[in-house]
């Protein structure tokens, strides 16, 4: 069955996790992920907007149909960011990650820049969970002012999954990611969101696609999984 992975970090982050381009290459091939969303990991000496690292992103990307890649940002870097928002979009960018407990930015705090990303008809790929800055309710505001923007809640709010349920059945331009979350909590938004508002993402080299899918094929039916695996994503990413 065909699987796109939504969530893949490139580099070495700050806290010794890393995985490379032939890493990625590898596991999808291993684990048949057929096509994987890549952006950069939370790196030292990035620049003040992630620059150097989509840059990385961006090449390793390039002639290759199954990488697709998203360009990080933080918001907080003002017009840097909104500068390399276009930097990246014109160099191939298919779409865009934010972290707000890494940058520290707050929703107020990125409006502007997620204006400038509406702008640009990308989707979004955002941390969530139970931490400041990063609860699904608070960041509900911006999903309805900003519907033309796909929204996908990664880790799906972790503690505050129910918060993440919650917001995606209300505001139909937002998606939960589940990676991370433990059978349950995934099986708890299956049930009350739906297969039809879930995309998948493994979080390699956090987590992994072998066991984030063994989730999926323990939970979902074939047409469901179908729609987690692939529909949904293609929907998000226009194709």
């Amino acid at each position: 069955m065909e699987c796109w992975d939504l969530h893949l970090h490139l580099g070495r982050s700050r806290d010794g996790a890393s995985l490379t381009l032939a890493e990625i290459r590898k596991a999808m091939d291993r684990y048949e992920i057929s096509r994987a969303v890549i952006f950069a990991i939370d790196e030292e000496k990035c620049g003040p907007s992630y620059e150097s690292t989509n840059a990385r992103v961006l090449k390793s990307a390039a002639g290759s149909p199954r990488l697709i890649p998203f360009a990080r940002l933080n918001p907080r870097a003002g017009r840097a960011a909104w500068t390399e928002l276009r930097r990246s979009r014109k160099s191939g960018a298919r779409g865009v990650k934010l972290h707000p407990r890494s940058e520290s930015f707050s929703p107020a705090q990125a409006e502007g820049l997620i204006a400038e990303i509406e702008k640009e008809k990308l989707p979004v790929m955002l941390h969530t969970s139970h931490e400041p800055n990063c609860r699904p309710l608070a960041w509900e505001k911006i999903f309805k002012r900003h519907s033309k923007i796909s929204f996908m809640l990664a880790h799906g709010g972790k503690d505050a999954f129910e918060e993440a349920i919650t917001v995606a059945r209300r505001r139909p331009n937002v998606w939960i990611e589940t990676s991370t979350l433990s059978y349950w909590r995934t099986r708890v938004i299956l049930q009350k969101a739906g297969a039809s508002r879930v995309v998948f993402g493994s979080d390699l080299p956090y987590s992994h696609p072998a066991l984030e899918r063994l989730k999926f094929d323990l939970l979902l039916s074939p047409a469901d999984r179908k729609k987690v695996y692939s529909e949904n994503a293609k929907r998000i990413l226009g194709e």
